[in-house]
């Protein structure tokens, strides 16, 4: 039988598992739930991943009990040594006809893997915020992602908190607002279903739900269409702290991921990119600084921004076969699609 791989993208929400040959054709796609082991512990981890790479065989016409080649995971949560190792030998005892060889890595280096083998930038933007650079020799530094009480900068909730404290701190006369909140605090109202401040109180203590609260972002990025200054400036502040992350990391970056014909691939991960639009004046005043700082200035030559078009499970899939000694064949510019580029003049 031909050498089948399976890859899988593991979320916080939901989870996805594809098996692909060694040619790049994709074989069949299953999705399932949440497989965050640091939320819904490994067991149930290692049942969502069984299942769904099972039901893809079924899908596929292959016999269920016949292990893949390997199975590479690109998983949220997916950091630690000891707990991919714990995860793995779990899998192999309960599962022992899922794969013969497993690898796991983060969802931020299965993305990039899936758009690119030559390394870049994945800048995540969905209920929080996260940065990674991968360099062409594997070496990689990270800024962000460390959840909404330490950061998540850019993320979801970030810019709710944000659009919600100016309106608190305006009622408080503790800080003068940027703008008018009168549009902000409606909308506010209108989302949590409240007629006053004191009414917020339930959403931020006893019924605290970090989903439901990074929820609002989306209202706001509506009224912000509509041309309200305040939210627009919220989303402005939102691409300037996403432009940091990039800034943070760009140091490490060796000179072939600079000076290809793409710039330094920004691949860009997340719902808020939906508004990057509001996003944007923020987001590209922070790098045009960067380029011309005298730590970058001629090595930071421009950038693209780009989403995915295929599922990380495909990047898991490609970096098992990898870690094996077996290659998929992989049609990267099929799998990302580039919706802004930006190349600084010489003389910055």
């Amino acid at each position: 039988m031909a050498s089948v791989f399976g890859g899988v993208e593991g979320g916080g929400t939901h989870s996805k598992a594809m098996l692909v040959a060694a040619d790049g054709k994709i074989l069949a796609e299953t999705e399932g739930p949440c497989s965050n082991h640091w939320l819904v512990g490994v067991d149930k981890c290692i049942e969502v991943i069984n299942d769904m790479v099972q039901r893809a065989k079924m899908e596929a016409g292959l016999d269920p009990n016949m292990p893949l080649c390997s199975l590479g995971m690109s998983l949220s949560g997916g950091e630690k040594k000891d707990a991919i190792d714990k995860l793995i030998a779990q899998m192999k005892e309960r599962f022992p006809t899922l794969s013969q060889h497993y690898f796991i890595t983060t969802d931020a280096i299965g993305a990039i893997a899936t758009a690119s083998d030559r390394g870049g930038v994945v800048l995540i933007s969905g209920t929080g915020s996260n940065c990674k650079l991968l360099n062409p020799d594997g070496s990689q530094i990270g800024c962000g992602g460390w959840g909404h009480m330490m950061g998540d900068e850019g993320g979801a909730f970030w810019i709710s908190h944000l659009a919600v404290k100016t309106v608190f701190d305006a009622r408080d006369n503790l800080v003068a607002p940027p703008h008018d909140i009168a549009l902000v605090r409606k909308a506010m109202e209108e989302y949590f279903q409240v007629s006053d401040l004191m009414g917020m109180l339930p959403h931020l203590y006893r019924n605290f739900q970090k989903s439901h609260f990074a929820g609002f972002c989306k209202k706001l990025a509506e009224v912000a269409e509509t041309g309200d200054v305040l939210c627009k400036h919220v989303f402005t502040q939102a691409g300037r702290v996403l432009a940091k992350h990039v800034e943070a990391v760009l140091p490490t970056a060796q000179e072939p991921l600079l000076s290809g014909d793409l710039g330094l691939p920004i691949l860009c991960e997340g719902s808020v990119w939906r508004s990057w639009e509001l996003l944007k004046s923020g987001f590209t005043e922070v790098l045009d600084e960067v380029a011309s700082s005298d730590k970058l200035k001629g090595r930071f030559r421009g950038y693209s921004l780009m989403t995915l078009q295929q599922s990380s499970a495909l990047g898991g899939a490609s970096l098992g076969a990898k870690s094996m000694g077996a290659s998929i064949a992989m049609d990267y510019t099929a799998n990302v699609k580039i919706f802004y580029q930006h190349t600084f003049n010489s003389s910055q």
